[in-house]
């Protein structure tokens, strides 16, 4: 009875924190299985350029190598379903077309601050040491997600609930007190393979292997230099990430759109034309708060640079013209090439 009423109570204070959904695992459940594919991850080289992901592999896979004093793990959804299919934007070639979860305030910020509030009720009622995580150290989120029930790893690896589609962020609570666990969430994907075969630049090796060299989501935001020709026009308008396998999974029929303000929208469409003449300052401002500004405005021009001349707009020629000559080299090049895209067939 009390292990039940304090789930229940969980449940309640992680609700009102903001969180979609909480569950509980047994960090020893984290099996060979889980451990063997991530491996594979690594050794065909999926992680890119991401060389932090292969850094504390022992500490990924274990979470007791990462905290010796863990006894159980709570995972914590956050949704950020948005009200419009995201596709749709691919549609207006003048727009720069950025990832749904950009478009808010940063997460990490965001899930932090949730998280502390439960943490703050957990060490209390538990009397307990715990530690949390959003997304900064080698937490294997989605697959510990999936032990404590919330959802399971799609074929595109991203997490899918069959209660709210796939549009999470997720946060992660060790503790070092034991917990009943929930049960796992079993595979619901069957037969489909909508989001494979949507992507763009065919990134996936097959369902729940996606080689990160060929994402427009890891080309577009942690690529550094210039993006490979082979993928660039597959970019489209796309700036920042790419949405194409979440937006098309069939389980989004059973989402809400999000109720957290925090993940409204911060800006309206930004049009390429306007996002070209961004200066350093302009990017910053522009985009305050939110994980965009990470990425710099080197790389965040080289992306728009790519999308107009992707656009078919020749208008668009003279504007790039002034970029021949930009003092960083993959910005120039993008334009040399934009510019011989947007000549083609004249």
């Amino acid at each position: 009875m009390e292990i039940l009423d304090f789930k229940s109570q969980l449940q309640q204070i992680a609700s009102d924190a903001g969180f979609s959904a909480v569950g509980i695992t047994d960090p020893l459940k984290v099996d060979q299985t889980i451990k063997e594919r991530f491996r594979d991850f690594i050794k065909n080289d999926w992680n890119a350029g991401m060389d932090w992901l292969e850094k504390r592999i022992n500490d990924r896979i274990a979470p007791e190598n990462l905290w010796p004093s863990v006894k159980s793990i709570l995972v914590f959804t956050d949704d950020y379903t948005p009200a419009e299919n995201p596709l749709k934007k691919l549609m207006d070639k003048e727009l720069s077309n950025i990832s749904v979860y950009a478009t808010k305030r940063d997460y990490h910020k965001v899930v932090k601050s949730k998280l502390k509030i439960v943490a703050s009720w957990v060490k209390k009622k538990l009397d307990c040491e715990l530690k949390i995580f959003v997304d900064t150290a080698p937490v294997m989120e989605k697959p510990l997600a999936q032990l404590s029930g919330l959802g399971w790893q799609g074929k595109h690896t991203n997490l899918v609930s069959r209660n709210m589609g796939n549009w999470f962020f997720i946060g992660v609570m060790y503790i070092d007190k034991s917990l009943l666990a929930d049960e796992p969430e079993q595979d619901n994907c069957g037969s489909c393979t909508k989001c494979l075969d949507i992507c763009p630049t065919n990134a996936f090796e097959g369902p729940y292997k996606l080689d990160a060299r060929k994402c427009i989501a890891y080309l577009t935001i942690e690529h550094k230099g210039a993006i490979d020709k082979q993928f660039r026009a597959s970019i489209g308008n796309r700036v920042f990430g790419c949405d194409d396998c979440l937006a098309v999974c069939p389980w989004n029929k059973f989402a809400q759109i999000t109720r957290n303000e925090n993940y409204r929208e911060t800006f309206s469409d930004l049009a390429l034309e306007k996002a070209l003449t961004f200066s350093d300052g302009d990017f910053r401002n522009y985009f305050s708060g939110t994980a965009i500004k990470r990425l710099g405005s080197d790389r965040f021009l080289r992306n728009v640079i790519y999308a107009m001349g992707n656009s078919g707009k020749k208008e668009y020629i003279k504007l790039l013209e002034g970029f021949r000559s930009h003092s960083v080299d993959f910005i120039s090049e993008a334009a040399v090439w934009s510019i011989s895209e947007l000549k083609k067939n004249e």
